[in-house]
């Protein structure tokens, strides 16, 4: 019960940053219009792992409470890796830009 509603939050997170954030959006009036549209982009694409990664977490623990789970568990365990690896390089590159917008900005 503990492993779905954990899946369940996650998959929230992954909906709300996919369709909800407009955290992005509010930073279109500081910085370029490229980059802000790479920065919602890079979002979109962040929220889209953590839906899925939402859905390969229950699935991964259901898959650990079966007993003839073999391959299954193997590949959803890489999944849920893969897509951990690619939350944390999205974040890294919207930290990246959020690095560049604070060096542009006039110090007061």
């Amino acid at each position: 019960m503990l492993a779905a509603a954990f899946s369940i939050l996650v998959a929230a997170a992954g909906w709300y940053y996919l369709f909800y954030s407009r955290a992005g959006a509010v930073l279109g009036g500081l910085e370029e219009q490229q980059l802000n549209r790479r920065r919602m982009r890079l979002r979109r694409f962040g929220g889209a792992a953590m839906l899925l990664l939402g859905g390969c977490f229950y699935a991964l623990f259901r898959a650990i409470d079966d007993e003839r789970a073999g391959r299954e568990l193997y590949y959803l365990t890489l999944a849920v890796v893969g897509l951990l690896g690619a939350i944390v390089f999205l974040a890294l590159l919207d930290l990246r830009l959020t690095l560049k917008l604070r060096k542009n900005q006039p110090r007061p």
